[in-house]
């Protein structure tokens, strides 16, 4: 019982766990509240919680704050293009449904090829702003790089999609209350699957770079001392191997 309340205890875990999605559920909401900045809210949403799930702890609202400025533009313009395409798709659904005869003979077409374009809608908004808070591309380059994610790894982006009608329907319908975590909530359980996608293309990934300075140093130190025992590993080779890793750390890095 001790350890459960400890400083490292699970008590603590889940409490802090609580309170950073109660935080940043409340930011989202604040920020959001324009409807027209949701994207740049959903983008600094993103980067606070992939960063979290990776240890890189920093303030969630000075974080937040960062990251929504700097994604505001890209994120506002990539959520007008999903809430256009989303509102033209459905408006085609409703039309289809309670006004067959205006589409003629294609209203049977229509409806099924509307709903499949809105699950790839949902599928691609999915990664949007995960890509957006953490890579610097173009908005055409950021959909493209969605569309291919969405479409390669289909079982995240049905995944998350569910995950964000069951909490939505849960909160709406079960517990009104949960709606002020959902944001958070959603953000921290996808930002776990979006993470082990993104990993795929970027192994580096999150890694500390200070951290990964000190290995390097080590390896040299150890490298110094296996060549004063004669034990191989030449001058250049070793400058090599640092240059090799110095640059990878300190490469590219994500947003």
């Amino acid at each position: 019982m001790r350890d459960f309340f400890s400083m490292d205890g699970s008590f603590n875990k889940y409490a802090g766990f609580l309170a950073d999605t109660l935080i940043l559920s409340l930011l989202w909401i604040l920020f959001s509240l324009p409807v027209v900045t949701i994207g740049a809210s959903s983008a600094a949403l993103f980067y606070v919680t992939t960063r979290r799930i990776a240890n890189r702890e920093g303030y969630i609202s000075s974080d937040f704050w960062q990251a929504f400025k700097t994604n505001f533009k890209r994120g506002t313009i990539i959520w007008l293009l999903v809430f256009s395409v989303s509102f033209v798709i459905i408006w085609n659904m409703l039309l289809a449904i309670q006004e067959p005869e205006i589409m003629g003979n294609f209203a049977g077409m229509i409806l099924p090829a509307q709903v499949v374009l809105l699950i790839m809608v949902m599928f691609v908004a999915t990664f949007a702003f995960p890509v957006t808070a953490r890579f610097d591309m173009g908005v055409g380059e950021t959909l493209r790089t969605c569309f291919f994610m969405a479409i390669k790894h289909l079982f995240t982006s049905v995944s998350c999609v569910a995950l964000l009608i069951t909490l939505l329907g849960f909160s709406l319908f079960v517990w009104q209350p949960l709606l002020f975590m959902t944001p958070g909530i959603y953000g921290m359980l996808a930002s776990y699957l979006i993470m082990r996608v993104f990993k795929k293309y970027r192994p580096e990934m999150d890694k500390d770079p200070i951290l990964e300075l000190q290995e390097i140093e080590k390896q040299r130190a150890e490298e110094k001392r296996r060549r004063e025992l004669g034990l191989g590993f030449t001058a250049e080779g070793e400058d090599n191997i640092i240059i090799e890793n110095t640059e990878e750390v300190l490469g590219d890095e994500e947003v």
